[in-house]
């Protein structure tokens, strides 16, 4: 049965249960008692399983994953024809680098009720009299989880409210990366070796200690620019113990996106969705289709809900394929048609997806219905309403190669890089490199391709030095942009916040 483990996880949570918190001290759940619940092993895995629906909310486009990839180089939202997708202005913002104290607001939430939950989740374990043999596993797995989510948090804020215990009175204080970090890297490294190794079906969609040791590479990656300080060896170091855990890449780059991809030998990291098992609240459902087709489209692949018109590729990304990289079909462009083959037609005419965008934002002449490429990169389901059933993969294997291969190339080591670089290089059917061309500049372009709508691309801009400056209908940006700003009401709800310096609002 598809993904049975988290809907069996998943059996006493409904999507729209749990409310994200403006205080980490917020008492949620407070009306289930320890005495009362949580008696046996069985209903406490069923407790921790609130996180994996809690985490279905990050790819909906107002939170996680539309603010990270609409403000990145590799996709944007434009004002298009008949008024559609204005939303106050916040995909125009977001891509054009005009943060203010509004733009990001559900990202915040998100983070930091994800910590309040795996807070209060580790006080119901800890304070329940009931042991059992996998109990120290349990907890290890909740606190991976909590290192993930105060990871994202100084990756998109920098400085932030801090606690880890859920019995803490008052208003958390607010910690810089350089409390942080050491922080963030000693929850991952006290409780990895008590999580299993790679993903399986008894934990699928759970910590493993391939997510875990990922996630210390990203951290390891990103420490230069997060705490001033090169960690290119340690980065080696934590991705060849994932290599040595046994992950592979798959043959077919696109069997990790497909309906039923939870069988991928690759996919380290993922938010499941099952559109009967895990539905609910739609701000729990991954609606790729509908944020990025138009409602044509529907006739191409079966889709029953109407799709808006939204999310498109940034036509320099799209042109930075080589043609015979299977990656570019990540994307629809050109004559579209249907599931029978013949011509979709628009206005009289065959109906054809532009690569390139009339406008960002211009009333006057604003974006028209087929302009931008369109994401195909996770397959869409015959019949499909409602949520897609595909998984939304986070990490993968691939990255951890190419994590490790940027890590050697910044050392000097562009000759122990190629074969890490190489290895995604043949599946995608493309020449391999040399280590000549193995420059900085390559490397984020090919991340680019690899990663494209995976959530990665911000974090490596900023990493490779190119967030602040021009792209499609982007000016040069200020470098304290490379944060977000604390959401407005965040720092009306706890005094002892600071606003990010640069920002006056």
């Amino acid at each position: 049965m598809k993904k049975i483990v988290i809907s069996a996880l998943l059996a006493v949570c409904t999507g729209n249960c749990f409310q994200s918190c403006t205080n980490l001290d917020e008492d949620v759940y407070s009306y289930i008692q320890t005495d009362d619940f949580f008696k046996n092993e069985q209903e406490m895995v069923m407790n921790i399983g609130r996180i994996y629906d809690y985490m279905k909310q990050y790819t909906h486009y107002f939170n996680m994953w539309g603010a990270l990839t609409i403000s990145a180089d590799e996709a944007i939202c434009p004002f298009r024809e008949g008024n559609l997708w204005w939303d106050n202005g916040v995909w125009i913002d977001l891509h054009s680098h005009n943060f203010h104290s509004h733009v990001n607001n559900n990202a915040w939430d998100f983070i930091f009720g994800g910590v309040a939950l795996c807070n209060q989740i580790l006080y119901m374990i800890e304070e329940s009299p009931v042991d059992f043999a996998s109990k120290p596993n349990l907890i290890a797995e909740v606190k991976v989880m909590r290192a993930w989510f105060y990871m994202n948090g100084i990756d998109l804020f920098g400085n932030i409210p801090f606690t880890d215990n859920f019995k803490d009175e008052g208003l958390p204080p607010q910690k810089d990366r350089q409390f942080l970090f050491p922080w963030i890297e000693k929850e991952l490294k006290e409780n990895v070796e008590a999580l299993p190794a790679i993903p399986a079906t008894s934990n699928y969609g759970r910590p493993t200690q391939a997510m875990a040791y990922t996630v210390l590479a990203k951290l390891y990656i990103n420490a230069e620019e997060w705490i001033g300080k090169e960690m290119w060896q340690e980065t080696v170091n934590v991705c060849a113990k994932v290599r040595k855990l046994g992950m592979t890449l798959e043959s077919d780059y696109f069997a990790n996106f497909k309906v039923n991809n939870e069988n991928s030998k690759e996919n380290i990291m993922v938010v499941v969705y099952d559109n009967v098992q895990t539905s609910g609240d739609w701000t729990y459902n991954f609606k790729l289709h509908q944020e990025t087709l138009y409602t044509l489209s529907q006739q191409t692949f079966g889709i029953v809900d109407f799709c808006w018109d939204g999310f498109c590729v940034t036509e320099s990304l799209y042109n930075s394929y080589d043609e015979n990289d299977v990656r570019r079909k990540s994307w629809l462009a050109g004559p579209q048609y249907d599931k029978s083959g013949n011509p979709l037609m628009y206005r009289g005419e065959p109906f054809s997806y532009n690569v390139s965008v009339t406008s960002l934002y211009d009333p006057q002449n604003p974006a028209k219905t087929e302009d931008g490429a369109r994401c195909a990169k996770y397959e869409y389901e015959d019949g499909l309403q409602g949520s897609m059933s595909n998984d939304f993969v986070i990490y993968r294997y691939a990255d951890v190669l190419m994590m490790e291969g940027e890590a050697l190339v910044r050392m000097g080591k562009a000759t122990e890089a190629l074969p890490l670089f190489n290895e995604v290089r043949r599946r995608a059917g493309v020449a391999e490199y040399t280590a000549s061309q193995l420059t900085l500049d390559e490397i984020l372009a090919e991340r680019g391709r690899e990663f494209a709508w995976e959530g990665l691309r911000r974090q490596d801009q900023i990493r490779f030095g190119t967030w602040g400056k021009a792209w499609d209908f982007k000016e040069p940006s200020e470098d304290y942009k490379k944060l977000f700003p604390i959401p407005y009401w965040a720092l009306l709800s706890n005094p002892t916040l600071q606003q990010e310096p640069g920002y006056t609002n």
